[in-house]
């Protein structure tokens, strides 16, 4: 009897606590901040080239939840050689105590997942970018940079655009 009573008070709370939760409301167009950067300097085994792994993190809000591509939209957009990238990236570099673009070889923008695959609606959280600078292929040696960074939506939104703090490059 005990267990009864303790189970409908369980159930009757939950209830109406739940019932106090409002879904959050955000616009269709993405939101971000800048969260962090990392610079790892690494020695690949197999080539032996040295390089620096960065990791740029950024949180998001957005209101319908339409962040990232699945594999397949991915493909067909190679198939159709639109170049649509979501995770929007400009490099600047530290000279002359002003930040100048410097434009890279190879874009640093690209893709990141289909986040919230089932569920439309409002989503937040965080998205941790990856990108290898090679030290062979980088002119500039112990170099200051930072990054722009704009997120896009499968509607085509783009988000605001945040600057990342600096990082030093090439130092090894």
């Amino acid at each position: 009897m005990r267990f009864y009573k303790f189970f409908t008070a369980l159930l009757f709370s939950s209830t109406f606590l739940g019932g106090c939760f409002n879904t959050p409301e955000y616009p269709n167009t993405p939101e971000i901040e800048f969260a962090s950067i990392k610079s790892e300097p690494q020695l690949q085994q197999h080539s032996g080239a040295y390089l620096d792994s960065i990791i740029i993190s950024v949180r998001y809000k957005d209101g319908d939840g339409d962040l990232g591509y699945t594999q397949a939209e991915k493909d067909s957009l190679s198939k159709l050689e639109v170049v649509n990238y979501n995770y929007l990236l400009k490099q600047f570099r530290k000279s002359g105590g002003k930040y100048v673009e410097f434009i890279p070889l190879d874009p640093y923008s690209g893709f990141f997942q289909k986040i919230s695959p089932n569920k439309p609606g409002p989503i937040v959280g965080r998205i941790d970018y990856n990108l290898n600078i090679y030290h062979c292929c980088y002119p500039h040696r112990n170099d200051t940079i930072r990054f722009e960074v704009q997120i896009r939506d499968r509607a085509g939104n783009l988000s605001n655009t945040v600057t990342t703090d600096p990082i030093r490059v090439n130092w090894l």
